[in-house]
């Protein structure tokens, strides 16, 4: 054998060698993707449903989004409408209660003044 012939060989066990470890990757690579493929099949059996309860969720906390918000403004309107009321109310009767106040005040003053008047 002359030593080209050696160099062949030995080239042609390494390239042996090199198909051989590139067969074993493929073969690794290939079970890795079954299994990635059998997770991925799962996570979406999973989460398909989960997204659909999810969305039915949001649109239900919507609604009662929208109803709280429906009942903050009936609120602030019967505030509004006790406000206006109160102060109708302070501005008709003020000026009577004053008045009988004082009526009631000058009365109890003239009867003093009788008793003492009197008493005299």
């Amino acid at each position: 054998m002359s030593g080209t012939d050696v160099v062949l060989v030995a080239l042609t066990v390494v390239c042996l060698l090199a198909v051989a470890a590139l067969a074993v990757t493929v073969v690794q690579l290939r079970h890795v993707v079954g299994r990635l493929h059998r997770e991925l099949e799962q996570f979406t059996d999973r989460a398909v449903p989960a997204a659909t309860d999810l969305s039915a969720s949001a649109q239900l906390a919507a609604h009662q989004v929208d109803r709280l918000e429906n009942l903050l403004d009936v609120a602030s309107q019967v505030t509004d409408t006790m406000d206006q009321a109160t102060a109708a109310t302070v501005r008709v009767l003020s000026s009577p209660v004053i008045k009988t106040a004082a009526i009631a005040r000058g009365t109890r003053k003239a009867a003093r003044r009788l008793k003492s008047a009197e008493g005299t």
